[in-house]
C-alpha cells in the first residue's frame, strides 16, 4: 500500500492500521527504514530551524552522527528487545510487524515537529509554553501509538499491554548495558593486545 495511505491511517485510524499491517503483503520494510530516515531528518531539522532566543546549543556542539544514534539506537533496541520479551511472554506479532509498526509510530513526530519548531521563530521566548505543549502532544502521541501497537499486534488485554511495555523498556536498557560491557571489555582486550605486541618488539 501507498506510504502516505499508511500514514494517514496511523494518523487518524491506528487501530485499524496495526490491524491492517497483519495482513499478508502488507507490509514492506523499506518503508520502515526511509520513515526512521525522515526522522532523523526532521530531528536535524528541527534542531538547526530552532529560533536563536530558544538555542540552547553552539552550532559546533551540534554532531549529526550523535542525532542519528538519538534517534536509530532507541529505535532499534526498541524493536529487539520488545520482540525478545512479547515472543517469550506468548506475543502474537511478527518480528517484521513490530520493526514496521514502530516506525510508523515515529509519523505524529516526523509530520508534526519542524511546524512546532518554526513557531520559535516567531514566538517570544516567554511564549515557550505553547512550543513546549505542543512538543509534548507530540512525544506523548508517539507513545501512545508504540502502547496501541504493542497491544493490536499481540492481542494482549491493556494490563498486560502496559506490563510488556514496561518489560520491553527495561531490556532496552540492559541490552544497552550489555554492548557498553562488551564495548569495554573489548577495548581493553585491544589494549592488552597492542601492549603485547609492543612489548614482544622492544625484547626483539
Amino acid at each position: 500500500m501507498n506510504p502516505f495511505v499508511m500514514m494517514h491511517r496511523i494518523i487518524f485510524k491506528p487501530f485499524d492500521f496495526f490491524e491492517d499491517i497483519q495482513s499478508p503483503g502488507m507490509i514492506r520494510i523499506r518503508q520502515a527504514v526511509v520513515l526512521v530516515f525522515c526522522a532523523y531528518i526532521a530531528r536535524i531539522i528541527s534542531i538547526y530551524a530552532l529560533g536563536f532566543a530558544y538555542e540552547t546549543r553552539e552550532a559546533y556542539q551540534i554532531s549529526i552522527l550523535q542525532e542519528a544514534i538519538w534517534i536509530l539506537v532507541p529505535w532499534l533496541t526498541w524493536c529487539i528487545a520488545h520482540w525478545a520479551v512479547s515472543a517469550i511472554l506468548d506475543g502474537e506479532g511478527k518480528f517484521k510487524e513490530i520493526v514496521y509498526g514502530s516506525a510508523f509510530a515515529l509519523v505524529p513526530y516526523i509530520v508534526f515537529i519542524v511546524p512546532v519548531t518554526l513557531l520559535s521563530q516567531i514566538l517570544a521566548l516567554d511564549e515557550s509554553g505553547i512550543i513546549n505543549f505542543f512538543t509534548f502532544v507530540i512525544y506523548a502521541w508517539v507513545i501512545w501509538l508504540f502502547i496501541l501497537k504493542v497491544k493490536v499486534l499481540h492481542n494482549f488485554d491493556l494490563p498486560k499491554t502496559l506490563f510488556i511495555a514496561f518489560l520491553s523498556i527495561v531490556a532496552v536498557f540492559i541490552l544497552w548495558f550489555v554492548c557498553v560491557l562488551l564495548f569495554g571489555l573489548a577495548n581493553q582486550f585491544l589494549n592488552f593486545l597492542l601492549d603485547m605486541v609492543k612489548e614482544l618488539r622492544l625484547r626483539g
